[in-house]
């Protein structure tokens, strides 16, 4: 049975906009060729990830990229599944491989990435806050999740006052209270950095570094950069400098 589950056939699928940035195009790399080293299938889509949401979804959620993608790699995964089987795998486009050796778990039917977000809480004390996110998701066919996160996802984009939908209103807070009833597997190897993590990972150690090392960790094997996040030249400087590092 245990020959079985490795022999299943694995494919990874990402997408990305064609006009993206040369970081997020290297951080695809980094996946693709450790998807490659591990006998892993490939694909990638650009805009037409979208044509997974039905057009009606597609109108009320205009300009609301991050939430249509949250629909529409669902849809792409169960379809992918449905004609190969195996183990099929979504991981954000902005994710960096920093372990090209590690292995996906291989033995559960469905996964989700665990962030471990380190930020300060409001009385301006470090904190680490542990927590399911979507950046990185794995499904087999035996999943009983994969049909239903699709569904109710759908169901609340239907239902919901196209003014008050959040950003990540069917990503990572939806992942977050179905896992405080459902369990989930979570991977602590996929994770994601906050910018004040990542900024000490490139520069000076601080406290944001040691918070995080106080909780003992795994060590990160595939982790989320946060490319909504990217939005100053010294926090895009950091990010090169994390993919110069790695990917020497």
């Amino acid at each position: 049975i245990c020959w079985a589950v490795r022999m299943q056939p694995v494919t990874i699928l990402q997408s990305a906009p064609s006009d993206r940035p040369v970081w997020v195009s290297r951080c695809m790399g980094s996946v693709e060729q450790w998807a490659a080293r591990s006998g892993y299938g490939y694909e990638t889509l650009a805009d037409e990830l979208f044509n997974w949401v039905a057009p009606e979804r597609r109108k009320k959620l205009m300009g609301r990229t991050p939430i249509l993608a949250d629909l529409a790699r669902l849809r792409w995964i169960e379809s992918v599944l449905s004609q190969r089987g195996g183990l099929v795998v979504w991981i954000d486009a902005d994710s960096l491989c920093l372990d090209s050796s590690w292995q996906l778990p291989l033995s559960e039917h469905t996964f989700f990435g665990e962030e471990c977000w380190v930020q300060k809480n409001a009385q301006g004390r470090w904190r680490t806050y542990c927590s399911p996110h979507n950046a990185f998701m794995g499904f087999t066919s035996a999943s009983p999740v994969l049909a239903f996160l699709a569904y109710l996802s759908e169901s609340i984009i239907d239902r919901a006052d196209p003014t008050r939908i959040a950003p990540q209103m069917i990503g990572p807070k939806l992942l977050k209270t179905l896992n405080s009833l459902a369990d989930f597997t979570l991977v602590p190897e996929a994770g994601a950095v906050s910018p004040a993590l990542l900024a000490e990972w490139v520069g000076e150690r601080g406290d944001a570094l040691a918070c995080y090392e106080r909780i003992n960790r795994p060590p990160l094997a595939m982790v989320n950069l946060c490319s909504s996040l990217v939005d100053s030249d010294a926090h895009r400087q950091q990010v090169t400098s994390l993919l110069d590092k790695t990917l020497a």
